[in-house]
């Protein structure tokens, strides 16, 4: 997350707080005199000069009447609050240890729900695939290579798809099976894996979304749906989370959109057999 996107952040909680204050029929003097604060501390917080703690929240919702919004502003907060750090990681010290920080979430996860429109998710991702996928990583954002113990942890983190009491849900675009991500052999190695999973997995489904197939809602990034408490979304300078349960709940809402557009079974082998077949060049 870089800093511009912790800053447009922080200024829409701002620009929420004063719409609040605001709605209620209240100045900025009059919430300060009724939450025991001095002026100056809710114009700064409304110009995202200064960050609400959580009981700032609890309070500004209290004297606004407004109590109904605490969880999705504290969940707000505490998502600023936890923005960049895994990449701040991946700069410092490389990709391995970004991998192995996803166990903990993985084994509390009970269900997955996954989209990525343009490359395998790297739960599903073969060796040759993943150690093309994060090469590209490594070099396009010029960090520590690590590149061994980095596809080591990656292919760990497969071991949470045998771990019973969990459902997987993956959605990917037809451009994935067709983006050459590695060399033809091992992506056909990749493509043959996928074709395993649209047959007989009581605990995941596997579906793709065909390029002829208009969507629903056209995400400009991937995301990962852990439970119902957050999400992590994927963009060009790395990955953040959210929390905040509205936001929560339309994710879940376009992974259900799209996931019904999908074909999956016999249909999605379709149409991976026919990306293989443009692999081998027959």
């Amino acid at each position: 997350m870089p800093p511009t996107r912790i800053t447009e952040a922080k200024g829409i909680l701002a620009a929420r707080l004063r719409e609040i204050r605001s709605d209620a029929g209240m100045t900025a003097r009059s919430l300060a005199a009724e939450a025991g604060w001095h002026f100056s501390k809710v114009s700064k917080i409304e110009h995202a000069v200064q960050m609400p703690a959580e009981n700032d929240i609890r309070t500004w919702c209290r004297v606004c009447d407004a109590e109904e919004y605490v969880v999705d502003l504290i969940a707000a907060v505490r998502n600023i609050d936890s923005m960049y750090t895994e990449w701040r990681r991946l700069e410092s010290t490389g990709l391995r240890h970004v991998q192995e920080s996803f166990q903990r979430l993985y084994q509390d996860t009970r269900q997955f729900r996954v989209f990525q429109h343009s490359a395998v998710p790297g739960l599903l991702q073969t060796p040759g695939y993943a150690r093309a996928h994060l090469r590209a990583i490594i070099d396009f954002r010029g960090i520590p290579d690590d590149l061994r113990s980095a596809v080591a942890a990656r292919l760990a983190q497969q071991d949470v798809l045998r771990a019973g009491g969990k459902r997987f849900m993956f959605v990917i675009g037809e451009q994935a099976l067709r983006t050459r991500v590695c060399e033809g052999d091992e992506m056909a190695e990749q493509l043959e894996k996928l074709a395993e999973l649209t047959t007989n997995m009581p605990q995941l489904s596997f579906g793709v979304i065909p390029s002829a197939t208009p969507p629903p809602i056209m995400p400009p990034e991937n995301f990962w749906i852990y439970d119902d408490n957050q999400v992590r979304v994927d963009t060009v300078p790395g990955q953040f989370r959210i929390k905040a349960p509205s936001d929560v709940a339309l994710y879940e809402k376009a992974f259900t959109a799209l996931a019904g557009v999908a074909v999956y079974g016999a249909a999605a082998r379709d149409l991976i057999d026919a990306a293989a077949r443009a692999v081998r060049g027959t």
